[in-house]
């Protein structure tokens, strides 16, 4: 069975506007990402069936410019944890770099308490270079910041799993390490990233994989590929996500009309979209997701602009799935 998640509006919507003849052809499709918006989005996404929410964690916009506002990811998974009741709630991902492990597996096992067990802890070593310069956080280059993450996940998983907990790392370091109360089970842990670091890494240490949006063959590549470095570390299947840009409509030609007039005429644009994302009917867009379960993906997270508007589409496909 494959779960449907979505990713929740923290930075306005999912299409960048730069490089657009007209970018009110997007913005006027937008809603501003307030708290009052978000919560609203995701307590229709319980109410519809929605298995999952996955909050975006950039201390600055990386879809709309720095310039524009954004939501901070942990404080606004506490408040969704206490608004919702069934709905699962993860990150995409956690910035290994904004939190020291330590601290982050606390926190964590607070948000296990408060969602009663509804918490996915889901990292990725970061990529924005400009945010961690604007917060005064050390930027790596990109192997020794999945590295550092490694560790991270180290200590976390550690913490978890021992009263007391000691670590000495090359980024790291943890003495006499304890986290009380200790989650029993401890959440999941996830891991973002498709580079052979990344690759090793998820195949190694976690229980979850996020991948990009990609083409089904792509998937279907990266998908196997992870399955033999699963195997060679003597490891069972391990939970797979895949997001993708959604548009759907009652037929084929009315969504990809909506996407043509999203992409006002930039052709790259409208490409990738329909190569990673998941645009057409409600027929055609399970379909895909059924292709995307056949190679191995447990999770489909869609991205909805605007997303309350769009849950009523989110809403035909589930009934189908």
């Amino acid at each position: 069975m494959v779960y449907i998640g979505i990713y929740l509006p923290v930075y306005g919507g999912w299409f960048r506007t730069t490089g657009l003849a007209d970018p009110s052809l997007i913005n006027e499709r937008e809603h501003p990402p307030t708290y009052s918006y978000v919560k609203s989005v995701a307590l229709k996404a319980e109410e519809i069936g929605v298995y999952s929410l996955w909050i975006p964690d950039h201390m600055l916009n990386p879809i709309k410019g720095e310039d524009k506002p954004s939501l901070e990811a942990w404080t606004l998974a506490a408040a969704l944890a206490e608004a919702t009741s069934r709905i699962y709630l993860s990150h995409t991902t956690l910035c290994e770099a904004f939190r020291y492990p330590a601290v982050l597996a606390k926190q964590a096992a607070t948000l296990w308490e408060i969602s009663g067990g509804r918490f996915w802890l889901s990292l990725g070593a970061g990529w924005f270079k400009r945010e961690y310069e604007a917060f005064g956080l050390l930027y790596l280059e990109h192997d020794e910041r999945v590295r550092r993450a490694y560790e991270a996940i180290e200590i976390i998983k550690g913490l978890f799993s021992e009263d007391r907990f000691s670590y000495s790392g090359k980024y790291y370091s943890v003495l006499d390490g304890h986290i009380e109360p200790r989650p029993n089970p401890p959440p999941p842990i996830w891991y973002a990233g498709m580079s052979e670091a990344s690759r090793r890494l998820v195949a190694k240490l976690v229980d979850g994989w996020l991948m990009r949006g990609c083409t089904l063959e792509d998937a279907e590549r990266f998908i196997n590929d992870m399955y033999r470095r699963l195997d060679e570390e003597g490891r069972g299947d391990i939970e797979i996500a895949i997001p993708g840009l959604t548009i759907i409509r009652d037929s084929d030609e009315e969504a990809f009309k909506v996407l043509d007039g999203i992409a006002g005429g930039v052709r790259p644009l409208l490409d990738r979209t329909l190569d990673t994302g998941l645009v057409g009917s409600v027929e055609t867009v399970a379909d895909k997701i059924d292709r995307l379960e056949e190679l191995g993906v447990d999770h489909v997270l869609l991205q909805l602009t605007p997303s309350l508007e769009e849950l009523d589409w989110v809403r035909e496909l589930i009934r189908v799935l």
